[in-house]
């Protein structure tokens, strides 16, 4: 009886799909928060409740798993940004709300863009890493020109170019916000906005 007192109870690992995704989580928090050379692979571990050694069955390195976190951290913004997308716009048209919507989720999710600059600080210092964040702008500039297209009706060349500059700008604006958190930027997010509007075709 003392024995089967005395014994622990064995670890038992949940579901392989569960721990990757605990890690992914542990990863949001620490290398948003820390930042990737201040975080360890302890560390994520610890928090993610694996061993590390379950971490480099998943991971090859804390790189990796930044780019995993990225992809998770994006699809989670980007659902945000849709329901904002669509209470805005009940009552005034894509065009007039969209930067709008990307300024207000972005303020609640400066980890997101910690994460980015994270990434991109990788890609700096490890060319490897290059094609990878490469891949990922791409598919956000699709996905900006694709939305654009569907709500405005502006030409595919010009939603292309237009989802370029709306990459770039609200990286750097939400980069300022990071840097002095009560900076209003309204003002500088409905100017890009004018970006959408659609000019009148010209009289033939």
């Amino acid at each position: 009886m003392d024995d089967q007192i005395a014994k622990k109870p064995k670890k038992t690992w949940t579901h392989q799909r569960d721990n990757r995704e605990r890690l992914i989580d542990a990863g949001y928090t620490l290398l948003s928060e820390n930042g990737i050379e201040a975080t360890t692979v302890k560390e994520i571990a610890r928090l993610a409740d694996v061993s590390p050694g379950l971490f480099h069955y998943y991971f090859a390195s804390k790189d990796e798993l930044l780019l995993a976190v990225i992809y998770e951290a994006g699809t989670r913004f980007n659902q945000q940004l849709m329901q904002e997308f669509q209470k805005l716009s009940v009552e005034r048209p894509f065009a007039e709300v969209a930067m709008l919507a990307v300024a207000t989720v972005s303020r609640s999710h400066t980890a997101w863009y910690r994460l980015r600059y994270e990434l991109y600080a990788l890609g700096l210092r490890n060319p490897d890493f290059l094609p990878a964040i490469g891949e990922m702008l791409a598919k956000g500039r699709q996905g900006i020109a694709q939305t654009i297209q569907e709500q405005t009706g502006i030409d595919e060349a010009r939603a292309r170019a237009i989802a370029s500059v709306f990459h770039a700008c609200t990286d750097g604006l939400a980069l300022q916000q990071l840097a002095q958190p009560g900076l209003d930027l309204t003002a500088a997010y409905e100017l890009v906005q004018h970006l959408l509007v659609v000019e009148p075709a010209p009289e033939k």
